[in-house]
C-alpha cells in the first residue's frame, strides 16, 4: 500500500521515416506494451477496491516536443518538398526532442541514470560507448506526514 509512480518519456517515433513499415511496426508494439501496462495496473486497482483511482495515477507516458512559432522559421531556410515528412513537420511547427537517457528511482533509496540500453549492442563492450551511474542511500530520515512516515532522503528528491 505504498505510493507507486512510473514516468516514461519516449520519442514520438523511433529514428527513421515515421511513416515507414518498420517504424510503424515498432510503434504498434510500443503501443501494445503501454496498453498492457495500463490494463495490469487497472486490474490491480480493481483488486484493491480503489474506486477513485485510475491507471494514469500510477503510470504516465510522455513525448517531449518543441513547438516553434511561424516567426521562428528562418527566411533563408529552403522549403521542403511538398507532401514530405519534412513538410508535415514544418507545417505543424512541432519537432521531436529525442531522449536517449534512462533514469529510474527505486524505493526512494536507489537511483540509476545513464545511456546504456539493456541489449547486446550496448552491453557488449566493443561497440557503442555507454555510461550509467547508480547511487544508493541506505540511510535517510523519515518524516511523519498524515497517515504515516515519508522518506526524506536525497534520492527521493529526484522523483
Amino acid at each position: 500500500d505504498e505510493q507507486f509512480r512510473v514516468y516514461i518519456c519516449v520519442p514520438i517515433h523511433p529514428e527513421g521515416d515515421p511513416t515507414g513499415v518498420a517504424t510503424q511496426e515498432m510503434l504498434r508494439f510500443q503501443f501494445r506494451t503501454f496498453e498492457m501496462m495500463y490494463r495490469r495496473i487497472g486490474k490491480a486497482i480493481e483488486r484493491k477496491g480503489l474506486h477513485d483511482a485510475h491507471p494514469r495515477d500510477y503510470l504516465s507516458v510522455n513525448c517531449l516536443t518543441k513547438r516553434d512559432g511561424p516567426s521562428d522559421v528562418p527566411d533563408s531556410l529552403e522549403s521542403p518538398p511538398s507532401k514530405s515528412i519534412a513538410a508535415k513537420c514544418r507545417a505543424s511547427l512541432r519537432f521531436m526532442i529525442y531522449v536517449h537517457s534512462k533514469f529510474a528511482v527505486f524505493d526512494d533509496e536507489y537511483i540509476i541514470a545513464g545511456s546504456a540500453n539493456i541489449n547486446e549492442r550496448s552491453m557488449n563492450g566493443n561497440r557503442d560507448t555507454e555510461l550509467a551511474m547508480g547511487a544508493y542511500q541506505p540511510e535517510y530520515t523519515k518524516e511523519n506526514v498524515g497517515e504515516g512516515e515519508e522518506i526524506c532522503g536525497d534520492v527521493r528528491t529526484f522523483r
